[in-house]
């Protein structure tokens, strides 16, 4: 995943350089450059991750018990194995 963290980083580097003399030559051609840019960033911070979403916590019901709420808890786990 370094590698890829690495190369993504370049790859956004060289676009946002590149947006500087595209946009002097061609106007508005420039957002090009820097679209991919933002692209490359954003695969970069999903790389950082590993490309996974952290799992949700849970949140506790402060209406609820704490047998209330573990039960909860518990079938919800349950529903999740399906």
């Amino acid at each position: 995943m370094t590698a890829l963290r690495i190369t993504f980083c370049i790859f956004s580097c060289i676009c946002v350089a590149a947006a500087v003399p595209v946009g002097i030559f061609f106007e508005w051609w420039c957002l090009i450059p820097v679209v991919a840019a933002g692209v490359f960033a954003m695969l970069m911070f999903g790389a950082k991750n590993g490309f996974s979403r952290p799992k949700k916590e849970i949140r506790t019901d402060f209406m609820n018990s704490d047998e209330e709420n573990e039960q909860i808890r518990k079938n919800d786990d349950k529903r999740e194995t399906k």
